[in-house]
């Protein structure tokens, strides 16, 4: 069994995110699970030996921070390259959990998006897939506000699901263009998805439909 830890906060190596799958890490590392832990903000080398890094992995942890309400750069350029993989053995039937720190609010949307984004890449999610730590961590030390000692149970059921040998089907996508090179792969990305808009001076000569009125006179009062 392995867990691949991916690390899509900004700080990367540093800060809450990090230390937060540091624990989830230390609890499978009990479990005599193999871990891999990778902080994409930090990472230098090939996307390749990403790929290869995802694929090895039985089930992923996936953490960032919440900003703006949505998950770090470093996790969203991370799901725009690795889009040709979608449907593919890289993530098909792949257990997942997400681990989320916010300041104060908008992490458990950020979460649910996140395992949902995860399983349309092909993953497959466990009960309790999510875990959410914030300040009111700490000032709340109950069980209606989420712990970290929850991570534990994140990592039991990502495991369990990661055990279990599955035949998934899964449905038919238009392939991307496979990206190589270093990473982050600052600048444009080009996947070679299909343009489904016409360019701009074309759309500009195109004659809008013109508004009809109606030829009857308006009743009177």
């Amino acid at each position: 069994m392995r867990l691949l830890f991916l690390n899509g906060a900004i700080r990367g190596a540093g800060g809450n995110t990090a230390r937060a799958l540091a624990l989830a890490e230390h609890h499978a590392l009990s479990r005599s699970v193999d871990v891999d832990v990778l902080h994409l903000a930090d990472f230098v080398g090939d996307v390749a030996a990403i790929v290869a890094r995802v694929r090895a992995a039985n089930g992923l942890i996936v953490g960032s921070g919440v900003y703006w309400s949505s998950w770090g750069s470093p996790l969203q350029r991370f799901l725009e390259v690795m889009t040709p993989y979608e449907a593919t053995d890289v993530f098909v039937g792949k257990s997942v959990g997400a681990v989320l720190t916010m300041d104060s609010v908008g992490g458990t949307d950020v979460a649910a998006r996140m395992v949902f984004t995860l399983g349309l890449l092909g993953c497959v999610a466990p009960p309790f897939p999510a875990v959410v730590l914030s300040r009111m961590t700490e000032a709340h030390d109950d069980d209606d506000v989420w712990q970290p000692h929850d991570l534990r149970t994140l990592v039991d059921n990502v495991c369990a699901q990661a055990a279990q040998k599955t035949t998934w089907a899964s449905w038919p996508v238009t392939p991307a263009a496979v990206v190589d090179g270093p990473w982050p792969l600052p600048g444009r990305l080009d996947l070679g998805l299909p343009d489904f808009l016409l360019p701009t001076t074309k759309m500009l000569k195109t004659k809008l439909p013109t508004t009809k009125t109606s030829s009857q006179k308006p009743e009177t009062p």
